[in-house]
């Protein structure tokens, strides 16, 4: 089994570890993205393309929020999703699937959609 975990916002050392111990035994892997690489492409930093187009290292504040994109653990979303929720990735926390229609979005475009989706939707 493979797969990872995208995780954007999560500034707690703590928080990282708390989720890198509940998806550990689904075979996924938790992939911290550094605020400088908020331009790059998803599929870039899920390591599924190369990072062959110089992009300029972003430099602008936080999300606002925080954020997971799954990358090829859609088989796995059912048991994922709560050991997340029991570890502090609520609903507060924005969730995305890596797909080919978003694969070549930054992060800051998929969180901009996402939060926009969430809102339309009334926060829940």
């Amino acid at each position: 089994m493979s797969g990872k975990l995208l995780l954007f916002g999560f500034d707690s050392l703590l928080h990282v570890l708390a989720l890198e111990a509940a998806v550990g035994p689904f075979g996924a892997e938790i992939v911290p993205v550094a605020r400088m690489d908020y331009n790059k492409t998803l599929a870039v930093l899920a390591g599924l393309d190369a990072d062959v187009a110089p992009v300029m290292p972003y430099s602008g504040g936080t999300l606002g929020g925080r954020m997971i994109v799954f990358c090829e653990l859609e088989d796995r979303l059912d048991t994922l999703l709560p050991a997340l929720r029991k570890a502090g990735a609520g609903p507060e926390c924005l969730k995305a699937v890596l797909t080919p229609s978003n694969r070549n979005w930054s992060v800051l475009k998929l969180y901009s959609e996402l939060l926009r989706e969430h809102q339309a939707l009334g926060g829940r």
